[in-house]
Parts: structure tokens; sequence; C-alpha cells
């Protein structure tokens, strides 16, 4: 075999190995589980304040989809633009955002459920971003494993006989992981008001707390903390531009003997996890501060994709015992951490085997 065929058939090695990587289902089942709740919370505070006719009715029974042009919602291409649509298209993604929540028809009720909120969305044309995340955050779900534990189906097929799933593909946390990545690197490439960079001083989030379409208090006690405010500004940019970064502190964290001088640096002073915890904590500030719906919790409910499953089931040992006998021994993949990511070693064989291209 030439060098060149040879290189191109490790590569392709490697590749399929990536992607065939298995991992347990800690990971995703944290995700569907926070993700659906967060969407069950929205549903019902729509309810609770009394909009759901207000913010997705057309007129006169609400500002939704007939105040602007534009194509009508399937549901109410199909039964009519009627009130009693929207409460049914309500309920049902209330229905399927449990059923999505509990494990039951995951396949199904995800997709059902990512597609109805897609139809909601279209009542209302001035959506938010944050909606978009989550719907897609929910089909890559319910692609997933996430099912093989802790959920109705995975009680249903032990009660079937079937022996329950050890391990999962891992490609679907790999996406969420650069989706998170990719939604705060275009952020700050689209900030484009001056507020947000040097040349404005760092003002934005200064005015944002003083505006009362935002803020959650009154405005008389930013001007004391005003310098704050801009470090919070500049910190906050500092972040979302460098969170391409975070994919090489989690490789050199999870990869003990790689990138000599920097990832002896990274794994001292643990920037992989200063990184995490400052995203947690900017979340939570803007959610104690501001008005911005589900917004920092739709993020946070995915941040448990930025973690490895032995990591998850490390914490539940400290805090509590997150499973059984089944769930700990992810634990024990300690030994498997010189992969990129800490991603485990368990793939299936690659194209050099499958196609006989090694020389022999």
């Amino acid at each position: 075999m030439s060098a060149w065929r040879e290189r191109a058939a490790r590569g392709a090695e490697r590749w399929v190995q990536f992607w065939d990587e298995r991992e347990a289902p800690t990971s995703l089942w944290l995700c569907r589980v926070c993700v659906s709740l967060v969407v069950v919370a929205d549903l019902l505070q729509a309810w609770l304040l009394d909009v759901v006719p207000g913010a997705w009715a057309a007129p006169p029974d609400g500002l939704g989809w007939g105040v602007a042009s534009g194509s009508p919602p399937w549901a109410m291409s199909w039964f009519g633009p009627s009130t009693r649509v929207v409460w049914w298209e309500w309920g049902a993604s209330l229905l399927l955002a449990f059923m999505f929540a509990l494990g039951l028809c995951t396949r199904l009720s995800g997709l059902l459920l990512a597609l109805l909120l897609a139809d909601l969305s279209r009542f209302v044309q001035t959506g938010e971003g944050v909606d978009v995340l989550l719907r897609i955050a929910i089909v890559i779900l319910a692609l997933s494993g996430s099912h093989a534990r802790r959920s109705i189906d995975a009680w249903i097929q032990q009660k079937r006989g079937k022996a329950p799933v050890g391990q999962v593909t891992a490609w679907p946390r790999y996406l969420l992981f650069a989706q998170l990545v990719w939604m705060y690197n275009s952020a700050a490439q689209n900030r484009y008001d001056p507020a947000w960079w040097p040349s404005g001083h760092f003002a934005a989030l200064g005015t944002l707390l003083c505006d009362p379409h935002y803020a959650r208090f009154d405005a008389g006690w930013v001007a004391a903390v005003y310098p704050l405010t801009q470090i919070a500004t500049a910190t906050t940019m500092t972040f979302e531009a460098g969170s391409p970064l975070l994919l090489v502190w989690t490789w050199l964290d999870r990869a003990p003997k790689s990138g000599g001088w920097l990832g002896r640096q990274v794994r001292r002073f643990k920037l992989r996890w200063w990184w995490l915890g400052l995203g947690a904590a900017l979340h939570l500030g803007i959610a104690l501060s501001m008005r911005l719906g589900i917004f920092s919790f739709g993020v946070l409910a995915l941040y448990p994709a930025l973690l490895h499953p032995d990591e998850l089931a490390a914490a539940g040992r400290w805090f509590r015992p997150l499973g059984g006998a089944g769930e700990r021994q992810v634990g024990e993949d300690r030994e498997r951490r010189g992969r990129n990511w800490g991603f485990s070693r368990e793939c299936s064989r690659g194209p050099l085997d499958l196609l006989n291209l090694r020389d022999r």
C-alpha cells in the first residue's frame, strides 16, 4: 500500500471511530429531562399568565400570526383559525413534553414535540433564539440513546426480558456540545452595538439593567455598581468570543498526557472548569437580574452535554447515588482518559479492518 493511501485509510478509520464511540447515556438522559422540564415550565407559565390565546391566537382573540403577513401556521391551515385549535396545540405540546421527560415513546414524542413547537413559533413572528436552540436539541436527543436508562421505554424493554443498554453512541452529545459552542461564538460575532465593545466602554449590561422592559428590578441601584456592569460586559464578550477554546480545554483536561506545557497548565489551573463555572454564573446572573424568559434555563439545560458521563457519575457519588451498579461502572473509564475529549475507546472496527487494506 502506498504511503498516501495508508494515511488516508488511517484518517478514515479515526473518523469512523470518533463517530462510533460509545459511552453511558447519563449526559444525554440529563439533557433530555432538563430540556423537557424547561419546555413544560414555559408552556405552563403561559397558561398561568393566561396568555395562551393572546400569544398564539389570531385577532381579535389574540395578537398571534394574523397581525403580520406570512403563511398561517400548519394547525390553522388544517383545522381553521380558532382559539380552540390554539388550546389543542398547546395541550398536545405540553403532553408530549411530559412524555419526552419521562422517556415514553421517546423518539416519537420528541420528534412530534419539536414539530409542534416549530408550529407554535409560526404563530408569533418574533420568536426567541433559545426556542430554536431547544427544538434542535430535542431532535438530537430524540434520535439519541437518551432513553436507554431511567425511562419508561427502558422499563418496558426490561419487562420484555431485554438486557439494559450499557452504552450508547456519543455523537449526539458531540453535536449538543458543538451547538453550544457555535451559539456562544456566533452571539459574540453578531453583537454590532459598540456598547458591547471597548469603543462603547462596555456599557451594554448597564444599559440593559436600566431598561424596564428587561430589568427585573428598579434601575436605582445600577449607578452604584456601574463599573461592575462594565466588567461583566467585558467578561461576557470574552466568554462568548473565546468559546471555541472550550474544545481545547476539554481535550487537554481529559487527556492527561497531551498538550505538553500548555496541557499541564490547563489541567493545573482547571481552565475548563473555570469556563463552565463562569458560564453557569453568567446565566444565573441573567436569570436573577433580567426578564428574558427561559433563555438562561434553556441554555443551562444543555450544560450536561459538556460533561462526560463518568464526571456526572462521580458527581452523583459525591452528592447522592445516581443509580445502580450498571451506572457506577461508568466511573471506571478513568483508564480511557487518554482519548481526545475523554470519550470511550469502545468503538467499532475501522475501515482498515473492514476493507482489509492493512498490509499483512
